[in-house]
């Protein structure tokens, strides 16, 4: 979309247009009345969110159209698009200047969590099939599975499809929202922190981490890894599956992160390697995942003695 167009649908979320549309408003008159806005602007921005798919006319008004679904109801997150969650970037993007400042990101709205997830959901298949193939092949002996912070489950899915045994841990909240999207699925949830993990339980073969280590800083990303230790069995494998910064410049990464995370990075794969080392793994290894942007670090699980 437009940078211009992102920013007329912010401002169509922000004054009210947006509700008064997927609710009983169906003239820029009855927009105008219901967002407190004035006519003109009601008009100009029906017109473009027809234009833009978003609207259909129906006889003297409008109607939202399936494009628009993410905006009326946020139940099943595979409905939901990439669109809201663009917005909420968005927001915290034109407040970067007061993170800048503070060190502290804005506040995240009721509905970030879903909308977060409903984009996860609409990525590209190849690349989650791609990530699972190449955590496959550091652990090609693998048959029980734990995927962290997965969003949406699409890994874990991908695992389970496979054959592995996979349980998937996330926080409750994130759990809740895809619990009746998983159903169908083999695969086992645990409502938990991600930083504590599964405890020390040892029953893991192999334990992923999908575009996790950018949403942390140093010391919680070797919590990570210590609770992934208790979690393997011995010469279990861990892995992080991320774009790290190897040269290549990721600028808009490098604004998310600050953006919306507390202590956040777009992080070298030496150092994610380096924790590694640092909570007790060996045999540190970083490749590619061909056809996408990620590459993965990895590691076996040692005994500490």
């Amino acid at each position: 979309m437009d940078t211009r167009e992102l920013l007329l649908f912010r401002a169509a979320r922000e004054t009210g247009i947006l509700d008064a549309l997927v609710s009983d408003a169906d003239t820029p008159a009855e927009v105008a009345d219901s967002a407190g806005v004035t006519e003109r602007a009601a008009r100009l921005t029906v017109d473009a969110l027809c234009d833009m798919g978003f609207l259909e006319r129906v006889d003297d008004g409008v109607e939202p159209t399936n494009r628009m679904l993410g905006f009326i109801t946020k139940t099943d997150v595979r409905s939901i698009g990439s669109l809201p969650h663009e917005l909420d970037q968005l927001d915290a993007l034109l407040a970067l200047p007061e993170t800048m400042e503070s060190g502290d990101p804005p506040l995240l709205n009721a509905d970030w969590t879903r909308n977060w997830l409903g984009a996860r959901a609409a990525e590209d298949d190849a690349s989650v099939r791609a990530a699972v193939t190449a955590a496959v092949r550091v652990c090609p002996d693998a048959d029980d599975v734990l995927v962290l912070a997965d969003g949406p489950g699409q890994h874990a899915v991908e695992f389970a499809r496979r054959g592995f045994d996979v349980t998937l841990l996330d926080d409750p909240e994130v759990v809740d929202a895809i619990d009746p999207l998983l159903e169908h699925e083999r695969v086992s949830l645990v409502a938990a922190d991600p930083l504590d993990g599964v405890g020390e339980s040892g029953e893991f073969d192999l334990v992923v981490y999908p575009r996790v280590a950018r949403e942390y800083g140093p010391e919680d990303n070797r919590q990570l890894l210590s609770s992934a230790r208790d979690a393997l069995r011995e010469d279990g494998m861990a892995v992080h599956l991320d774009a790290f910064r190897n040269g290549d410049p990721d600028a808009a990464l490098a604004a998310e992160v600050l953006a919306r995370t507390k202590a956040g990075d777009c992080y070298r794969e030496e150092t994610v390697g380096g924790w590694f080392s640092d909570t007790g793994f060996a045999d540190v290894r970083a490749g590619d995942v061909p056809g996408t942007d990620l590459r993965f670090v990895a590691g076996r699980r040692r005994s500490i003695q």
